[in-house]
């Protein structure tokens, strides 16, 4: 079933130059493809991806939720890894490393503001991430390098060692896509609610 929403927060300043070097770092030394197939756009996932009847109601809900909100702060603090695990009859019978990501540390403004979002969306969309439901469970990451690394998994995790990550970020904005490409995004500092071309002009003139 084709689930087209998404909702996320994109880095932005130091914390985006910071990604975007290393998963061009890792795509030049390693020549692995997955997160460069496509122009980076490091992000964060907050919710989905997901379908629902209508948008509208999600569109309300982020702005609802929002207006409380002026700017919700964040820490990248090193690296972590996804393992996707095949299993029969609840025994692992395969594993591969296929996502590696930077660990994400919410401030508590960030984690409030996602789990009571996602509370209300749970209600009628259809996604089926488990740990959307939970405050403390979630997984903040920022993915840079996925999909054809399993075999390159340890030369880049070696090469990461080489790097001391842990900067601070700032997200003033929630931006809800359809696709992959920006539908809207709620602007916390002015509670307003920004189209796609309102968006993008915004942020040229950054």
């Amino acid at each position: 079933m084709l689930r087209p929403y998404l909702i996320e927060i994109r880095l932005m300043g130091e914390s985006k130059n910071l990604t975007k070097k290393l998963i061009y770092d890792i795509f030049h030394k390693f020549r692995v493809k997955g997160q460069v197939r496509k122009r980076p756009v490091p992000h964060v996932t907050l919710f989905g991806p997901f379908a629902c009847k209508g948008i509208r109601q999600v569109i309300h809900d982020i702005g609802e939720v929002g207006s409380e909100y002026a700017e919700l702060p964040y820490e990248i603090d090193g690296f972590d890894y996804f393992e996707l695990k095949k299993k029969f009859l609840f025994i692992t019978t395969a594993s591969k490393k296929n996502v590696i990501y930077l660990k994400i540390i919410p401030s508590e403004d960030l984690k409030d503001f996602r789990h009571r979002l996602a509370k209300k969306l749970l209600k009628y969309t259809d996604a089926v991430e488990s740990s959307h439901d939970s405050k403390n469970k979630f997984k903040y990451h920022a993915t840079i390098a996925m999909k054809d690394i399993h075999h390159k998994f340890d030369e880049i995790w070696e090469y990461l060692k080489g790097y001391d990550i842990k900067t601070k970020g700032m997200c003033y904005r929630i931006t809800l896509l359809k696709q992959g490409k920006i539908m809207y995004e709620y602007d916390l500092p002015t509670k307003r609610l920004l189209n796609r071309r309102q968006s993008l002009g915004r942020r040229k003139r950054r």
